[in-house]
């Protein structure tokens, strides 16, 4: 299948996530009208991290004068599940030049990665891939800017951040591999254990996710080596 076939299909596979993807940027673009960013801001944001974890995240931190420190290590905690996702990614890409991986990577999403270790026939996985990514985006840019322009209409609403985005995420991950994944889903498994048990316990939402993806890869790494 050549890559723009792949790419069609990613994008007609991405139905499904596309409709969650659009609540999801209403809500940041609600979340980033109401922190007191302007509109240009919030749809570069969108456009240029594309990862609803990261950018609440930020907003947690918006205020003057900004704390960088602080936002970028919260980023770098919530966007740790990539880990986990390049681990999975390894031999799937191996075609490709470092360049155009790195180049089509800034288009992935957590369905896409785990959509290409389902798939049972032939495809170009880079042009999946990066059609799945880009019906995600298009619907995240747009949600993000249909959130922040009728934001006046909820103007007396409270939007607290997604303190559940760590066990959400990993416990959706957990689902996705489970059901008929070609590749191994235990290390998922431990992970979206470990993330809604975190999170039942009452510990700090910042802790969830790299705790969780570091059970992950633990597991993942022992599994490498027992097959060696």
């Amino acid at each position: 299948m050549t890559f723009q076939q792949s790419m069609w299909l990613g994008a007609r596979a991405s139905i499904g996530f596309w409709i969650s993807t659009f609540l999801f940027g209403l809500l940041f673009g609600l979340a980033a009208a109401s922190a007191g960013i302007e509109q240009w801001m919030a749809l570069f944001m969108s456009a240029a991290v594309f990862s609803a974890s990261a950018q609440f995240a930020a907003l947690e931190f918006w205020e003057a004068p900004l704390p960088l420190a602080s936002i970028a290590l919260s980023v770098a905690l919530v966007s740790s599940r990539n880990i986990l996702l390049g681990m999975s990614l390894t031999h799937q890409l191996d075609d490709y030049s470092l360049v155009r991986r790195m180049t089509h990577l800034a288009l992935l999403t957590d369905p896409a990665a785990v959509m290409i270790l389902r798939l049972q026939y032939n495809v170009n996985r880079l042009g999946y891939l990066t059609g799945y990514g880009l019906a995600l985006f298009v619907s995240w840019i747009c949600s993000t800017w249909t959130g922040f322009t009728f934001a006046h209409l909820l103007v007396d609403a409270k939007i607290d951040s997604l303190d559940f985005a760590g066990p959400m995420v990993m416990a959706t991950m957990m689902i996705l591999f489970v059901k008929g994944s070609r590749g191994r889903s235990f290390p998922w498994l431990i992970s979206g254990t470990v993330s809604l048990i975190m999170f039942e316990l009452g510990i700090p939402a910042y802790t969830i996710l790299p705790v969780s993806v570091a059970a992950g890869v633990i597991v993942g790494l022992r599994l490498v080596r027992s097959d060696g």
